[in-house]
């Protein structure tokens, strides 16, 4: 799935066929066999799928997302594994909490560091499934090249246009510059965009997507997500809400989501995958082609745990920060937590929970163990597990925990939850709209009181906010972005953004640059 930066642009030279590399003059002694390749419809359709698997794998990959997870102390873990330790280090953590600081570690952008390879994962995985996807177009659009029925084109043309915008939408969401590439792109005349410039890019993709997929009946093949199937309209609500997704996301601060089309996000949310006959977007993972790297490490009790700072929302009695002694089985009004019981009684020793009662959370578990390295900080400890997407209900190896089952990478309440921000955050806020699409999840799952308008917008988005810190958590990396663009959600320090990774720079021989630490935390809002 990864590549290197040459091979990548070796991979895109071919389906794209165009001649060179930017100023490399290199000849791909495969590149015959690709074109026969690409002149195969059966090629193509699995060209497609496998651009579908590519862009699922890196947006819910742990090499790029556990760092901004933990940055964000949403999850918190002291491993090294993925750097998650080194990049969510707190500086004078004995000090008091409104004192405390990352540690002055921006991203290590230099060919010699192995900690780049954080800033390498979404660059790679984005532009491998970017890549893929552009082969179909280019031979669908330019080529000709027809399937077995106009609406198997159809579908695989959609699917990769959905998977085009959805790779330049994760650029645009995690660096502060990058190519826009589709299938007509000349690989010899590359320029970098900034960021808004790739996020119109992506957002221009996914409206192709809705019309495309408005306008012809499909049905994916099962292969496109190891399991499910999607409808052609389901796939048009996919890119909605991927759209506004997008849209919110994008902002480095809070400065800028104050400046988001949300009138926007509205409309794409409005039509999104909560509407209608509510979805997820979920694949079957098999735990090797089709995995879910996140949800495997942050939904075991043993691995990850939920950042104290979350803990403490869902329950008081959950200090944060971390007490000496840990912290004691939470009693929580929210059904996500409840008592924090969880498994069975054999359990107890390997996992340090207490066994399921009738009063279990849906979401969150209790454990006694502190299970990071004392020595590495006791911040980084929390006696809270996120379990919501453990089906098996016992950490069983057959479930997530082993790789294995539907697994989510977008939700119909992630939709309500993007739609419900819009709405208050219009000039014109719908308070009354807005409260209903809180309660979706306040009420239903958490059995909260319910919001009603009469709270006022400043209330309904401190409750919103609360709603989006528990269930946008293991989607993605997309608890960082909502962190991101709150008023003081990072530490001073935490870099906002990624920048173009050294070894593509290093090709080129561009200056090596990166973000947080001493330096600046992202790039300057572009005009």
């Amino acid at each position: 799935m990864r590549m290197t930066t040459l091979v990548r642009c070796l991979g895109l030279l071919t389906v794209l066929t165009v001649g060179g590399c930017k100023s490399l003059d290199i000849t791909n002694p495969n590149e015959p066999d690709a074109v026969r390749a690409l002149s195969d419809p059966a090629a193509i359709e699995a060209l497609a799928g496998g651009a579908v698997r590519i862009w699922v794998n890196t947006y819910t990959g742990m090499s790029g997302g556990g760092p901004l997870m933990t940055q964000a102390q949403t999850y918190s873990a002291s491993w090294n594994n993925f750097y998650m330790n080194f990049y969510s280090g707190i500086d004078n953590p004995t000090a008091p909490y409104a004192s405390w600081n990352r540690n002055t570690r921006s991203w290590q952008n230099n060919p010699s560091a192995s900690e780049r390879s954080a800033v390498e994962w979404y660059w790679e995985g984005y532009y491998s499934s970017l890549g893929l996807a552009n082969a179909v177009l280019n031979a669908i659009r330019n080529n000709g090249i027809v399937m077995e029925t106009v609406s198997a084109t159809r579908r695989a043309e959609t699917v990769a246009q959905l998977v085009q915008g959805a790779a330049l939408a994760g650029l645009a969401m995690n660096y502060d510059k990058a190519y826009v590439l589709d299938e007509n792109s000349d690989l010899s005349a590359l320029v970098y965009e900034n960021r808004k410039v790739v996020r119109d890019a992506a957002l221009a993709g996914l409206d192709r997507t809705i019309t495309l997929a408005t306008a012809t009946a499909f049905t994916t093949p099962g292969a496109w997500a190891n399991g499910p199937t999607y409808t052609n309209v389901q796939i048009a609500k996919i890119a909605r809400t991927m759209a506004a997704h997008l849209l919110a996301s994008w902002p480095r601060d809070a400065t800028e989501a104050g400046a988001v089309d949300w009138a926007r996000v509205v409309t794409y949310a409005s039509n999104g995958m909560s509407t209608g006959t509510p979805f997820n977007y979920v694949f079957t993972g098999d735990g090797n082609a089709w995995f879910n790297e996140n949800l495997t490490w942050c939904n075991s009790v043993d691995t990850c745990r939920v950042a104290t700072r979350v803990a403490n929302m869902l329950d008081p009695t959950q200090l944060h920060p971390y007490p000496a002694g840990g912290n004691p089985r939470p009693n929580s009004p929210d059904r996500r937590m409840g008592d924090g019981t969880f498994g069975t009684a054999a359990q107890v020793s390997g996992f340090g929970t207490v066994p399921r009662t009738a009063s279990a959370g849906t979401d969150f578990a209790w454990s006694s163990q502190e299970i990071f390295n004392v020595a590495r900080g006791s911040y980084h400890q929390s006696n809270i597990a996120h379990i919501r997407y453990d089906l098996t209900g016992t950490q069983a190896s057959t479930g997530i925990y082993g790789g294995l089952g539907d697994a989510p990478v977008m939700s119909s309440a992630q939709n309500d939850l993007l739609w419900a921000e819009g709405l208050l955050r219009q000039a014109a806020p719908n308070a009354a709209l807005a409260a209903t699409l809180i309660n979706n999840t306040r009420v239903t799952r958490g059995g909260l009181s319910a919001a009603s308008a009469g709270d006022g917008v400043p209330l309904l988005l401190q409750r919103l906010s609360y709603e989006l810190e528990i269930e946008v958590l293991g989607l993605g990396a997309s608890s960082y972005y909502h962190r991101r663009r709150a008023v003081g959600g990072f530490f001073p320090g935490t870099p906002r953004e990624m920048p173009v990774p050294a070894k593509e720079l290093g090709v080129f021989g561009q200056m090596l640059y990166t973000f947080g630490g001493a330096e600046l935390p992202n790039s300057p809002t572009p005009p």
